[in-house]
């Protein structure tokens, strides 16, 4: 089987987001929903660039995709996703965005091949990827999950690959992955 690493595209007329809301909430652990977590999460256009286009998903503060792209991932057999409302302010053009979700993926699995993967560490246990090979066994044959030991890294499966390259998205970045 194939992985890939998927990851948004940020092209120089790009929107940005910042964080209103949540401000001590960790969204990158894919574990982070609770009984106690009051939706919606509010962010807002970065003013510096609010004219840029509005990306298919964000990685930054959260994972947050448009409702299309949430649906597509349904369509094509992923069901380990947590989601909750968001709302984007426009400050300048004084307008909210409704259409994205935040995405609490579900699933964290220890595949990086650690002999072989590069990366460097930003403190105890915290680990910045910089070319990824993944441990096949440990991947079980899973279509969407994040890496543990960088769960910045998205990593998607080929069926996954196929379909959401099929469906025509050109803001989403994805490397196919090397693996042992």
């Amino acid at each position: 089987m194939k992985y890939y690493l998927m990851a948004r595209k940020v092209r120089d007329n790009s929107t940005l987001l910042d964080q209103v809301s949540h401000e001590l909430t960790e969204f990158s652990t894919g574990s982070f929903f609770s009984k106690n977590f009051e939706s919606p999460l509010v962010v807002a256009l970065d003013e510096e660039f609010i004219h840029g286009e509005m990306a298919t998903f964000y990685l930054d503060p959260a994972v947050i995709g448009t409702k299309q792209f949430y649906q597509d991932l349904l369509d094509c057999g992923i069901d380990n996703i947590e989601v909750k409302p968001v709302v984007i302010n426009d400050p300048v053009n004084e307008r909210t965005i409704d259409d994205y979700v935040l995405l609490n993926i579900i699933g964290r699995i220890s595949c990086a091949n650690m002999e072989k993967t590069e990366c460097g560490t930003i403190g105890k246990g915290m680990h910045v990827v910089n070319k990824l090979v993944v441990n096949l066994e440990k991947a079980y044959n899973f279509d969407l999950f994040l890496v543990d030991e960088d769960t910045d890294c998205i990593i998607i499966s080929e069926k996954v690959y196929k379909y959401l390259t099929k469906k025509g998205y050109t803001d989403i970045y994805f490397e196919e992955l090397e693996h042992v």
